[in-house]
């Protein structure tokens, strides 16, 4: 049974749409399941001391992961994989292997070392608070998590190329559950500690799914060997621009958390409750377009076909667009309703939700933003031309750390804080000045958006035309969206203290049925282009025939002969 089970996750998946839509279902699920286990440790803990010192302890080991991990990350070895034959793809992961397991092995152990000094820079505050010894142990733990992933990252080069994303889509599943044992079974024995090993467990478990099938097609049959140096050197070389991007997003979010970390005690976890609620749109819409375009852009360049590269970027920008405007006007008026009932329980009390909520909503504004950067960066490392993202990370991070500082000391007057309460609905609630990080992230974010659009579209040609009158259908879809949305709960009536978990989701889904038939409205009065495809992909048409040259779908296996099969 488990043999069969395996087999079938490792099915390869062809065509874009199919692919994406495996990718989204999966990332759907994985989402859920980190909202269930958000939710597990909003009700332990609620928004307070532990939960920050907990979250707090991420910032090493996911530092680490980032700057080594994407040294070898997917996005860089597909495209190198698909130029070798089966047996030279079997030295190359070996040497890739190998020299990935010693830089992680050695960088974990001189961060272990140096935790100390380490986190009573990053946070003064804990260590003011005497809680410098528990976190400096539960980092230490954590450590193991980044040699895990990155080695679960290499696997995922040959599953992606092979074309397996269910495969590849239910690692985030079992990472998810291996954080949730930690809390339901570890932590009860071994208390926060139990939480870290749960984070080496999930870990663990994104690692193995993906053992079998890569040894059964014959990689790892024997202990890796040390067998082609200059690749190793070459794919370094190609990733560094990648990794310091991925570096400046890491430390974009490390300074936020430690800025949150000096303000009001709960501010760590109402940010990362309300950023990781943020990404699940973010998964299932911008992540699954990427991750599902990028072996088919990483083809079409390498076999010479630009026009059929900016075709693909724009295929996928479209569709980011159709999906997430209607998801942000839903997001901005239900944020209340979607806290309350994720999280809503136990410690995590009313302040909690409103705070959470406002945070969910600010970081949701950038949402499309935040989806265009992942394609257009995935375009631009399919191209090889690693240093533009670069450059638009690095400028991000300094940005947004400036304006998150001076908006942080700017809301220090009473007057203009007020104001922004009364505007996020925070009227006397403890802790608003947390609202600081989400708009100053946000606002970086678009502008980062519109600044790689503008580049692409130079660099490249044509992409913007392809789009425009999809992203007007889009805004004007997420207005209706959010308009009949607000309009449902105010016949409905608004949330109050009293009410219970049933009614606020009664109440919540009604106002987002209601949007989502406002938003298909829309499109269906605007005949638009995404909206017709996405009915008939529904009926099951979409994948079976062929689409018109000017919207090629095909995934990497359909591609040509330079793709491995």
């Amino acid at each position: 049974m488990m043999r069969e089970t395996l087999r079938l996750l490792a099915s390869p998946v062809r065509g874009l749409q199919t692919a994406v839509y495996v990718l989204a279902i999966s990332a759907l699920l994985s989402s859920l399941l980190a909202l269930v286990r958000d939710r597990l440790f909003a009700h332990t803990f609620g928004a307070g001391a532990e939960l920050d010192l907990y979250y707090a302890a991420f910032r090493i080991p996911d530092f680490l992961f980032v700057t080594i991990g994407s040294l070898v990350s997917v996005y860089i070895l597909i495209p190198e994989l698909s130029r070798r034959s089966l047996e030279r793809q079997k030295d190359y992961i070996d040497t890739i292997v190998l020299g990935f397991s010693s830089l992680a092995v050695a960088l974990s152990l001189g961060a272990a070392f140096l935790a100390p000094s380490l986190i009573a820079a990053l946070f003064p505050q804990f260590l003011a608070l005497g809680y410098h010894e528990s976190l400096t142990m539960l980092s230490r733990i954590m450590l193991l998590q980044p040699i895990l992933l990155g080695l679960s990252n290499i696997l995922a080069s040959i599953t992606q190329t092979r074309g397996r994303y269910l495969l590849y889509a239910i690692s985030p599943l079992l990472y998810n559950l291996g954080i949730i044992v930690g809390l339901l079974a570890l932590y009860p024995s071994l208390g926060i500690v139990g939480l870290a090993w749960g984070v080496v467990l999930g870990a663990s478990l994104h690692l193995g799914i993906q053992l079998p099938s890569i040894v059964g097609e014959g990689f790892f049959r024997s202990f890796p060997k040390f067998r082609d140096g200059i690749a190793l050197l070459q794919t370094a070389a190609i990733s560094i621009p990648r990794a310091l991007t991925l570096s400046m997003n890491q430390v974009t979010f490390t300074g936020l958390i430690s800025l949150a970390s000096g303000l009001s005690v709960g501010s760590i976890a109402v940010y990362i409750f309300g950023f990781n609620l943020a990404s699940v749109p973010l998964s299932v819409i911008g992540a699954s377009y990427s991750v599902a375009a990028f072996p088919t852009l990483a083809s079409a360049l390498a076999n010479g076909r630009t026009r059929e590269f900016v075709e693909y970027v724009a295929t996928a920008a479209r569709y980011i667009l159709f999906w997430s405007l209607p998801a942000l006007g839903l997001i901005v008026v239900l944020r209340a309703h979607i806290v309350r009932v994720v999280l809503g329980s136990g410690s995590f009390d009313w302040t909690d939700t409103r705070l959470t909520a406002a945070v969910f909503a600010l970081l949701s504004i950038s949402l499309a933003a935040q989806a265009l950067l992942l394609l257009l960066t995935r375009a631009y490392y399919a191209a090889g031309r690693t240093f533009v993202p670069f450059f638009i990370a690095i400028l991000s991070t300094g940005l947004t750390l400036v304006l998150a500082s001076r908006f942080s000391s700017a809301l220090s007057d009473t007057a203009l804080l007020s104001f922004i309460e009364r505007v996020l609905r925070l009227d006397d609630v403890p802790g608003s000045s947390i609202v600081a990080l989400p708009i100053a992230f946000s606002l970086v974010s678009v502008a980062s958006a519109v600044a790689l659009v503008i580049h692409f579209e130079q660099r490249f040609g044509g992409f913007f035309s392809l789009i425009k009158v999809s992203l007007m259908h889009a805004v004007l879809a997420g207005i209706g969206a959010a308009i009949i949305a607000y309009a449902t709960l105010t016949l409905v009536g608004p949330l109050t203290l009293s009410s219970t978990l049933l009614s606020v989701f009664l109440r919540g889904l009604a106002g987002g049925i209601a949007g989502i038939c406002g938003a298909v409205l829309v499109y269906a009065f605007l005949n638009n282009r995404e909206y017709l495809e996405t009915v008939s992909a529904i009926r099951g048409r979409l994948w079976r025939a062929p689409l018109p040259q000017a919207q090629p779908i095909a995934s990497a296996e359909e591609i040509g002969p330079s793709s491995p099969q």
